[in-house]
């Protein structure tokens, strides 16, 4: 029966931790639960069946935490994670002349301290200094230095 239950802990544990990595990317709940039916399936081969198979246990543990982490890291279960926008657009300097401190625009990606913005109807590559901004938000032209519009967001 001791084996049973340590067989039952494992596949859990590896069930929680497929979780993890497959559908909620993260070190949360399902990872936590995971790790914790992981070391107690260990904690109980040792305790109750023996040293022998508590290294059994360990080395399938370890060979199973081991595979997961090669399926999140080759597998699609991080695609969801990586950002695949790209900032194509440059401000030319001849353009940057056109823009004065306190001209005010509208986000047009999400400035992750780099992104694009309107400025009358022209888009525009702009820096933000303080912090995120997200989309469609009003920003004011705080600074404009060599070829780099730096912006705020709009307090309301």
């Amino acid at each position: 029966m001791d084996i049973v239950i340590t067989i039952l802990l494992v596949l859990l544990a590896t069930l929680l931790l497929a979780v993890e990595v497959a559908l909620i990317p993260g070190f949360g709940f399902a990872g936590i639960l995971g790790m914790l039916a992981m070391a107690g399936s260990v904690f109980y081969a040792f305790y109750a069946i023996g040293y022998v198979a508590g290294w059994i246990t360990v080395v399938t543990s370890v060979l199973i935490c081991i595979a997961l982490f090669l399926w999140a890291l080759y597998g699609k279960s991080l695609d969801r994670l990586a950002l695949k926008k790209s900032i194509g657009s440059t401000v030319k300097e001849d353009e940057i002349k056109k823009f004065k401190v306190g001209d005010r625009g509208v986000t047009k990606t999400r400035l992750a301290l780099i992104g694009e913005a309107y400025f009358g109807g022209v888009v525009v590559e702009v820096k933000s200094e303080a912090g995120l901004v997200n989309e469609n938000e009003e920003v004011e032209i705080i600074r404009v230095s060599g070829d780099a519009i730096f912006v705020e967001r709009v307090k309301k």
